[in-house]
């Protein structure tokens, strides 16, 4: 359950909603499962589900619940999964989706011990957003892959920041609506129910009654369509009901299968891949101002497919691209390929089309799982409606985004993607006086990195063989980590979650890729409020404590230091303080780094699903302790071997600092090309395939 708990809303919680998901956590523990008769967690949910849809959706089959429990009539837990059941089906069949929820709750066995009072009691605490987190522990346990699964809420809070500011209205339509997240978001942007009608495909029966619960619960009723996998243009005896805003995830590079003749009105995509039939039957179902916005594969806006350029062509020609932005990697469930964000309205005149490059944005949060932070989607936010409108941007986005005439979009071929027109990595060349200053802190380095390296030859020198106490059992105990220090986990996300952080907090959070060589490096851009420091001051470092990363790459230790004092430290890392007298936590740090221990912990820690160790696991760990004297002994030498590491660091970083600022100074920076401009020749353009190659290639 550890990667869906740490998908919980980005913003700081408040005291309801984490009441809530204290709550949630409980209903979702295996006792309770077990307790209703679920033989796994995926026969489980539906039932938490079905509760809070019609707590929410339904008052009045709810209180109808309500009374049948509260007079003790004969209702057997059997008897009241039934009645869940079948009250949720009658709410689903009104917007066209079969009854399926009686036959999955019919499914448990409830034990004497279900208890239907306290059941309902609990489901009566969740938010509304707990159903979220519900399809959140939905994906996580049936493994949906890239095609099913639910668009991530990084993503979708982007979307809302993007399309929904200041709200929606009309008729909005998801053609491929997986679970509804991206209508939902925009329903409740709307707020004050300008939103008039909800419409979404059916490509997906498995999941298509938690589409319609999920909306429903936002107050609408959707109206279920009769689209299949393979999209196509909307027929033109239904172009009467179009729709003002579109938002929509389909799947990445998937088969369009047999092309229907006719209709296409930017020309007939290859069968090998549906991306511009998605974009085709989009473009297809918008009114008269409509607009949309498409989540699409990478290679959508530069393939060398003929079809595909052709397409992107006559879609840049006539006026329908406003704008492409190129999100970070790893922000999606089950792939790693990157994607864009495509902005289109009804045909148009149109002279630019704007882009925004964010692939350098966000933070990993797993070995394989990338956020946005809320400062992340509000700068995106500003430059998109910067560029949209035609206004200044905010000066820190000048990097990140431009507008580009249609007539530079054709000499690059019509590529659609970003990164060919807004360059991360443009660079204005360095003066004299910035390679001078560049110069002296090399020189500062290295000034700092020379008496470390005297002490380090005076270190060896003392601890050669014969010239130092032979290391040996003599006064060694064998204990347990626990037996030296306790051991405490971070703040669970419920506590503290990357929603929180900023860059002008007072209290600094370490994070496991700050644990670099033995100590605690580039913390300082992760803080938080104090208002949140003294909620968590059970969790504030003191100096000489150690941090172990304890999921993801585990393993890293770090020393706590005098400036780490008075930091927080999250989830991911475990804390090892108050150790007892006789107990060097240098020693500690440098046992911990031993290559055996760090052999011991990965293997416990490669036992879970995701590489995590468990604190009771942490606390178990065998320890070789010997005399406080001998301790102390190693623990100095092995110091200043860390001083001399972490003084060499800087000077390399000093080093490469100052030949970059000498080159852009040495070399002609006019004559580089950048993404801001036509290469001139410089640079050649992508290979593209001549028409007479395979257009299915």
């Amino acid at each position: 359950m550890a990667s869906w708990a740490t998908g919980f809303a980005v913003s700081s919680p408040s005291a309801e909603q984490q009441r809530s998901r204290r709550v949630l956590a409980e209903l979702l523990k295996p006792q309770m499962r077990k307790r209703w008769g679920a033989p796994s967690l995926t026969a489980y949910l539906p039932l938490p589900m079905c509760l809070i849809f019609l707590r929410r959706r339904a008052p009045e089959d709810w209180a109808a619940l309500e009374d049948r429990v509260g007079a003790h009539l004969t209702m057997t837990p059997k008897g009241f999964l039934i009645e869940v059941g079948e009250r949720t089906d009658r709410l689903l069949k009104t917007c066209g989706v079969a009854p399926t929820m009686r036959l999955a709750l019919h499914g448990l066995e409830p034990l004497p011990a279900a208890d239907v009072p306290q059941l309902m009691a609990s489901v009566a605490e969740l938010d509304r957003d707990a159903f979220r987190d519900l399809l959140d522990a939905y994906a996580d346990v049936v493994r949906m892959d890239s095609r099913s699964a639910f668009t991530p809420r990084t993503v979708v809070d982007l979307l809302s920041e993007l399309v929904a500011p200041e709200g929606v209205s009309g008729r909005i339509h998801d053609p491929y609506p997986r679970g509804g997240e991206l209508l939902s978001a925009m329903v409740a942007a709307g707020g004050d129910g300008s939103v008039s009608e909800v419409t979404v495909g059916r490509p997906d029966a498995a999941t298509l009654h938690l589409t319609a619960m999920n909306l429903m619960l936002h107050g609408v009723t959707p109206r279920v369509g009769t689209h299949d996998m393979a999209p196509r243009p909307e027929p033109v005896d239904r172009r009467e009901e179009r729709v003002d805003l579109v938002l929509t995830n389909p799947p990445f590079n998937a088969e369009s299968g047999r092309i229907v003749d006719g209709g296409w009105r930017y020309g007939p995509p290859p069968p090998s891949n549906a991306n511009f039939a998605w974009i085709q039957h989009v473009l297809s179902t918008l009114g008269p101002g409509g607009r949309a916005a498409v989540i699409m594969a990478d290679n959508a806006a530069v393939s060398d497919q003929p079809r595909e350029r052709a397409i992107r062509q006559a879609l840049v020609e006539d006026g329908v691209v406003d704008g492409i932005l190129a999100l970070p990697p790893h922000l999606f469930t089950g792939t790693a390929v990157s994607a864009c964000i495509w902005f289109l309205s009804a045909p148009a005149q149109r002279a630019e089309v704007h882009f925004i490059n964010a692939r350098e944005l966000g933070e990993l949060v797993t070995r394989t799982r990338r956020e946005l932070s809320t400062d992340d989607v509000r700068l995106l936010g500003q430059i998109h409606r910067s560029l949209r409108d035609g206004k200044p941007m905010p000066d820190q986005a000048h990097a990140l985004g431009r507008s580009v005439s249609v007539e530079e979009i054709g000499q690059r071929d019509y590529s659609l993607s970003p990164v060919d027109y807004v360059s991360l990595g443009a660079y204005e060349a360095a003066t004299p006086a910035q390679v001078e200053s560049a110069r002296r802190r090399l020189d500062d380095a290295l000034e700092l990195a020379g008496p470390l390296d005297e002490e380090v030859r005076r270190v060896w020198d003392r601890a050669a063989p014969g010239r130092s106490p032979e290391p040996g059992a003599r006064g060694r105990r064998n204990v347990l980590l626990q037996d030296l220090c306790k051991v405490q986990p971070g703040p669970s996300p419920s506590l503290m979650n990357p929603g929180m952080y900023s860059e002008d907090g007072p209290v600094r959070v370490v994070l496991p890729k700050h644990l670099r060589n033995r100590r605690i490096h580039g913390s300082e851009d992760t803080r938080v409020s104090a208002r949140d420091a003294r909620r968590l001051e059970r969790f504030l470092l003191n100096k000489d404590d150690i941090l172990c990363a304890r999921t993801g790459t585990v393993g890293p230790v770090a020393l706590v230091g005098a400036d780490g004092a008075g930091s927080l430290y999250n989830g991911n890392l475990l804390r090892l303080h108050g150790f007892e007298p006789g107990v060097d936590p240098r020693f500690v740090l440098a046992y911990l780094s031993l290559p055996g221990t760090q052999a011991w912990i990965k293997d416990r820690a490669a036992m879970s699903t995701v590489d995590s160790i468990k604190t009771s696991a942490m606390r178990q760990l065998p320890v070789s302790l010997p005399p406080y004297e001998e301790q102390h002994r190693i623990g100095e030498l092995l110091r200043v071997f860390d001083d001399q590491i972490a003084a060499h660091q800087q000077v390399a970083a000093a080093a490469d600092a100052a030949r970059a600022e000498l080159s852009t100074l040495l070399m002609d920076i006019a004559a580089m090309p950048t993404a801001h401009r036509p290469d001139d020749g410089l640079v050649p353009s992508s290979d593209h395939d001549t028409e007479e190659e395979s257009e299915d290639e």
